[in-house]
């Protein structure tokens, strides 16, 4: 679903090493807590990758606008 230059981008706003700030409460909300699990876990970051994917493949244009925001960080 992502380009692997996003995925790594998307890993690092997760890791903390990227700031991120998406216009959609609910993808803000999940990228905090998706930063907290990785932090307290830094394994469990496959997870986490995989709980952002379900969430971007039920809501389409949040993938769209967020992911195309995320490449030109």
């Amino acid at each position: 679903m992502m380009e692997a230059n996003v995925k790594e981008k998307v890993m690092k706003v997760l890791r903390g090493e990227l700031k991120y700030t998406s216009a959609n409460l609910a993808f803000n909300m999940l990228i905090t807590k998706l930063q907290k699990k990785v932090k307290a876990d830094p394994g469990s970051m496959d997870d986490c990758m995989k709980e952002l994917e379900e969430f971007l493949g039920k809501y389409k244009i949040v993938a769209k606008v967020d992911l195309a925001n995320i490449a030109t960080l």
